[in-house]
């Protein structure tokens, strides 16, 4: 479940930088490790509901009912050097409680999303439908794209919907494997290496009945830029500056296109992990960002479950790694998944890129990494993080 590397960075040194917010209490001084991750740790008092449009506030774990002890263990365990993690901010109502930075990577330095920008185009999709540019999920793509014949009963990409691109069961021809060692065949290096990917997507052959199948693709998330860009009359990255970046203030935000111009809705976003922050706490906030809903309550839900329509992969929604503990099972971990919560979900993208939320902890986590092989454990750092959770 991985695609194409786009900006490599190499650790040379680490070096850990947090921001902090107000004066800790001598208690919760004392409350803190010995550790030299400590110091690092949020600081101050958690002033209340806010909303981190300009900036994020931050306060100390024990202000947002954590404990920092247990809380600098989940730091060091992310800073392991083998792990190569660029950036590490986690939330805890509302604020950061811990923030961590190495080697070259700093607070506004940009990290390449990989496969997370698919999250963020799937609400896109969600924004489009509530402001009715596009009708619903069960659209054709072949009314998006005069190459597939909507009359051609005999032609399975006839009824290749949108519902099917975002649980990935289009059924279209493609191949993608990243384990080490493979020298086989990857459709997403080969579409990264074409002029314009959406023709390189149109002319993959149907293999399989829409909804019957779920083959991860990082191709199938693509034709979802021109469905944007022919509904809304923006590319993706212009609709998303103008109905999501904008709105929950992350306008520094880019994404990637293809040498025709078309925004890569597979991959391609570069962002600070503080924005990857904003996201994940829109989606925390059930899409709603001040007095606004951003995306609609029921996409938030919809889109973060999975599709029982469909014969999907039960980790996975719209675009979206869900249902926590099933999803890492497949992680390779050998740690018990019991305490991560069912509700809890996940943007994610390859080489160690996180975005996880989790609505009844009232948190989210986001790690960027530049990690290759022996990467961090994520069912035991989650199960560390959780624990420090007291109130």
């Amino acid at each position: 479940m991985k695609e194409k590397l786009l900006v490599p960075f190499v650790i040379t040194a680490i070096l850990i930088l947090f921001i902090g917010y107000g004066a800790s209490s001598a208690k919760d001084d004392a409350a803190r490790g010995k550790s030299g991750f400590d110091k690092y740790l949020g600081q101050g008092k958690n002033i209340g509901e806010y909303w981190p449009t300009k900036e994020w506030r931050t306060c100390s774990p024990e202000a947002a009912g954590m404990d920092s002890t247990k809380l600098v263990e989940a730091f060091e365990y992310a800073a392991t050097p083998k792990f190569k993690t660029d950036g590490l901010v986690i939330i805890r109502k509302g604020h950061i409680v811990g923030e961590a930075y190495f080697g070259n990577f700093k607070s506004n330095s940009k990290h390449t999303s990989h496969s997370m920008a698919k999250s963020f185009t799937s609400a896109l999709i969600g924004i489009a439908i509530e402001q009715g540019l596009i009708k619903g999920i069960d659209e054709k793509l072949c009314q998006y794209y005069d190459e597939w014949d909507c009359d051609d009963t005999e032609d399975p990409r006839s009824k290749i919907s949108i519902r099917h691109v975002m649980t990935l069961t289009t059924g279209l021809d493609w191949k993608e494997d990243w384990s080490p060692g493979y020298t086989g065949r990857n459709n997403t290096l080969e579409m990264a290496r074409e002029s314009n990917y959406l023709e390189y997507m149109l002319e993959r052959e149907g293999l399989h009945k829409p909804g019957t199948r779920f083959i991860y693709s990082t191709g199938d998330p693509m034709l979802l830029s021109g469905v944007i860009q022919k509904a809304t009359g923006f590319t993706a990255l212009e609709y998303a500056k103008k109905n999501l970046f904008s709105k929950i203030g992350t306008p520094g935000i880019t994404w990637g296109h293809d040498p025709a111009g078309n925004t890569i809705t597979a991959w391609g976003i570069e962002a600070t992990a503080r924005d990857y922050a904003k996201f994940g706490y829109l989606f925390l906030n059930k899409g709603r960002w001040e007095d606004k809903q951003i995306v609609s309550e029921e996409w938030v839900e919809k889109s973060t479950k999975t599709d029982p329509s469909v014969a999907m992969w039960r980790a996975y929604g719209y675009l979206w790694h869900v249902n926590l503990p099933y999803r890492l099972r497949w992680s390779g971990s050998s740690e018990p998944r019991g305490t991560i919560p069912r509700d809890g979900y996940m943007a994610e993208g390859v080489r160690g890129q996180n975005i996880f939320i989790i609505p009844s902890k009232d948190l989210v986590i986001v790690r960027v990494a530049n990690q290759t092989k022996g990467g961090m454990d994520l069912v035991k750092f989650l199960t560390m993080v959780l624990s420090a959770i007291e109130s």
